[in-house]
């Protein structure tokens, strides 16, 4: 688990650091609204993969060890597809970016989905390294896309990042294949119907958590786009303040992924129980030191590195910081549900926190702009935690003692003791 917790963080570390240089060249090449715009594509490739993996995301990670991988092979490529299709009326409709880039943008989801359903199957196979290997391959590879297309050849459009976006999917879905090649081994002989009720079965619950979630994360910036007068710049402010909570984040997401993958694959409830409780110890320790760390940056620094548009993202940053360590809790409590199939839960949690951020967003952006958004953002979080928090105490009955084994098996772990 050493191992693989190590190198988690090792692809979390490599990840946040591309992610920055990659913010960092949208900003100055594109500046402050062709970041937001940027954003805004992401916004819809991730709500694309969002609603593709209710076939193919978390469930797959639950099934493989009882049915193999290869009897979810042909549903989950099919259902892709198919979404990718129905994707293109929807995005017309919600107006999120223009419509010349809508078809890009379910091409590109089309892609990401059938990456993520590979990833899935790595940890399924608790093939940890692996994956990691192919979710930094992805970082780096869009990276040196955009030196080329900004640099080299002097392209300073969102066109340019689209064709950056087709390189980095293009190599990493080959990659991604190439990895899971091996473990297409069955199980249980499941027909398609068998195996695509299975995938929905359990995926359901999860995934609609999971859309709930995005939505929650990601939606700030469609409104900022549509509430403020120069809403895309706005949108591009808020998204650098997000990849700051993302980047706290990679912690406890490093330690979820392992603890996600060891649960799924285990059935003793009172050392999932320890584990779950020693991990919520140090993912929400280490986000608090980050985003006080993030917080005590003078502003002068951001628009340095970022351009002379990003005023205001240290106000933002500040109304984001209780929603990200709250986050950064969430994100264990919320894989303990995971691996243990009580991806209902999870549903409820995210739902909980997403109306509570509608609930706010409009009147806090009316009166305080970005700060407002960020503020809603926070109490969402916030809110989704209190949820999955109070209900993860009441399911699993945590006692004094299961906080000392929790953080003796986090010792033991991480041999201290």
């Amino acid at each position: 688990m050493i191992k693989n917790i190590a190198s988690s963080f090792a692809a979390r570390l490599a990840v946040m650091a591309i992610t920055l240089a990659v913010v960092v060249m949208n900003a100055q090449v594109l500046g402050g609204s062709g970041q937001g715009l940027a954003s805004l594509i992401q916004f819809g490739i991730l709500l694309l993969v969002s609603v593709s993996s209710y076939i193919g995301g978390g469930a797959v990670v639950y099934l493989i060890p009882r049915t193999g991988a290869r009897p979810l092979l042909a549903p989950v490529y099919l259902s892709s597809a198919l979404v990718a299709l129905l994707f293109y009326p929807l995005l017309s409709w919600l107006e999120l970016i223009d419509a010349y880039l809508i078809v890009h943008v379910c091409i590109l989801g089309w892609m990401q989905s059938v990456f993520t359903f590979h990833l899935q199957v790595l940890v399924g196979h608790e093939r940890i390294q692996r994956y990691n290997l192919a979710v930094t391959g992805q970082s780096v590879s869009l990276a040196l896309a955009l030196v080329i297309v900004y640099f080299v050849f002097n392209e300073a459009t969102i066109v340019a990042y689209l064709i950056a976006l087709y390189v980095s999917f293009g190599l990493t879905l080959v990659f991604s294949a190439l990895a899971v090649r091996k473990v297409w081994e069955t199980k249980q002989n499941l027909r398609f119907s068998e195996a695509l009720k299975a995938l929905w079965r359990y995926g359901k619950y999860g995934q609609t958590g999971n859309v709930f979630q995005l939505l929650t994360y990601r939606s700030p910036m469609y409104f900022l786009e549509k509430l403020m007068v120069h809403g895309l710049a706005a949108a591009g402010i808020f998204s650098i303040a997000f990849y700051a909570a993302e980047a706290v984040w990679s912690v406890g997401k490093s330690l979820s992924l392992v603890q996600h993958a060891r649960i799924a694959n285990s059935t003793d409830t009172a050392s999932n129980k320890a584990l779950t409780l020693g991990m919520l110890v140090l993912s929400t320790s280490s986000s608090a030191v980050l985003v006080t760390t993030a917080l005590i940056v003078p502003e002068n620094i951001y628009l340095a590195v970022f351009g002379d548009d990003m005023k205001g993202l240290s106000l933002a940053l500040l109304g984001l910081a209780p929603g990200i360590i709250a986050n950064g809790a969430s994100v264990i409590v919320a894989h303990h549900f995971s691996g243990t199939g009580k991806h209902r839960i999870n549903t409820y949690g995210s739902a909980a926190g997403l109306g509570a951020l509608l609930v706010f967003i409009y009147p806090l952006i009316e009166h305080y702009g970005i700060h407002g958004a960020a503020l809603a953002a926070s109490i969402g979080y916030s809110f989704q935690f209190c949820v999955l928090f109070w209900v993860f105490l009441s399911l699993e009955d945590v006692k004094k003692t299961d906080w000392k084994a929790g953080l003796n098996a986090m010792k033991a772990l991480f041999k201290l003791n």
